[in-house]
């Protein structure tokens, strides 16, 4: 019998999760798989820096317009698929199809032009006519994608990897990545997965940064469908969108993205200015007071930090020695869209690895 492996990954968010789950679906050796992090799906409490739990979790698809894009693009199209399997499988997993309407004042021409792989395996994809856009819009589209509960969704990976996988999970503050070969000896590949890109002799990536997303969870009318999310972009380049989360998750209106903003509170200026936003996009969303006042019933307010990477989302291989690393981080506001596709090309780079090397 062959020796068994053992696989770590560092980091329990999304895209740490998902490659732990493609791996343990796909990869047939015999081998252990463990994660270390210092927040997992199921603390009592989440803190901003654990960017997973937060997201509102939607897939819109973007223009590729370099090739880190078209990388990236190719591996949401992987988490799409995926999910449409998860959505009818395993509804549990909060995974959902609904309509996505995408408003855009000025649209750029890549987006005009349906370019760069923007409409490439999306299904029901049109453009909308004009009589259908609000005013102030000048271009519309519209097509059937996922969203899903956050919380939930990470929720039912650490389970699944937990209970059918045997992944072991252990609770740790990681201060570089060669501390981490020192602490576990048989380490035999470890995948880096922590969001800013921890390095072998500690620090972050220097190429990495964040961006700060505030959002607000409302409760919506009780006759709300909860069957499509929406995004819209402003002249000066705002973002505002709606997404609902299954299994009775509320919905997300948000946002900000505030590059290299580090408050980890809530900011009342940000909450006024979404509420002022939300107001004239998404009505619907209201409630009605006793005397006619129009409201969103605010569950709560959301801050989390994207990490986000100058050149992309890296995803390859590092080696120190007889150290093996497989990056896997950087995914800014893309951590879901990416997830499964990403840890699918983690494991492709480990089987590269293994039918290279003996590691």
């Amino acid at each position: 019998m062959s020796e068994q492996k053992h696989i770590v990954i560092v980091g329990a968010g999304v895209i740490g999760l998902s490659a732990a789950l493609a791996i343990s679906e796909h990869l047939t050796i015999p081998h252990k798989l463990t994660i270390i992090a210092s927040h997992f799906p199921d603390d009592k409490v989440y803190v901003p820096e654990y960017t997973s739990p937060w997201a509102g979790a939607h897939f819109r698809p973007q223009p590729a317009t370099n090739e880190a894009q078209r990388r990236e693009a190719k591996m949401t199209r992987v988490t799409q698929a995926y999910f449409k399997k998860l959505a009818e499988t395993n509804p549990e997993s909060s995974v959902k199809f609904v309509e996505a309407i995408e408003y855009f004042d000025e649209p750029s021409e890549d987006y005009l032009n349906c370019s760069g792989g923007y409409s490439q395996d999306i299904e029901n994809f049109h453009i909308l006519s004009d009589h259908d856009l609000p005013p102030g819009v000048t271009f519309g589209t519209s097509y059937t994608a996922w969203v899903l509960n956050a919380p939930l969704y990470i929720q039912f990976l650490q389970r699944k990897l937990k209970m059918q996988y045997n992944v072991q999970f252990v609770k740790a503050k990681i201060n570089s990545l060669k501390n981490l070969f020192h602490r576990i000896e048989d380490c035999s590949v470890l995948i880096n997965c922590t969001g800013k890109g921890l390095q072998y002799h500690g620090g972050y990536d220097h190429k990495s940064f964040s961006i700060r997303g505030q959002t607000l969870l409302v409760r919506p009318p009780k006759e709300y469908a909860m069957d499509k999310t929406i995004t819209h972009q402003s002249k000066n380049g705002e973002w505002t969108f709606c997404i609902p989360r299954p299994l009775y998750g509320g919905v997300i209106i948000g946002g900000t993205k505030q590059v290299n903003d580090n408050r980890s509170q809530p900011r009342e200026r940000d909450s006024i200015d979404i509420i002022k936003r939300a107001r004239e996009l998404f009505p619907e969303l209201m409630k009605t007071k006793g005397r006619g006042e129009k409201y969103f019933d605010v569950e709560r307010v959301n801050v989390g930090f994207r990490p986000a990477r100058k050149e992309g989302f890296k995803v390859e291989i590092e080696n120190h020695g007889d150290s093996v690393i497989i990056h896997a981080y950087g995914a800014g506001g893309m951590g879901y869209e990416l997830s499964y596709g990403a840890g699918m090309k983690v494991y492709e780079l480990m089987s590269q690895l293994l039918t290279r090397t003996r590691l």
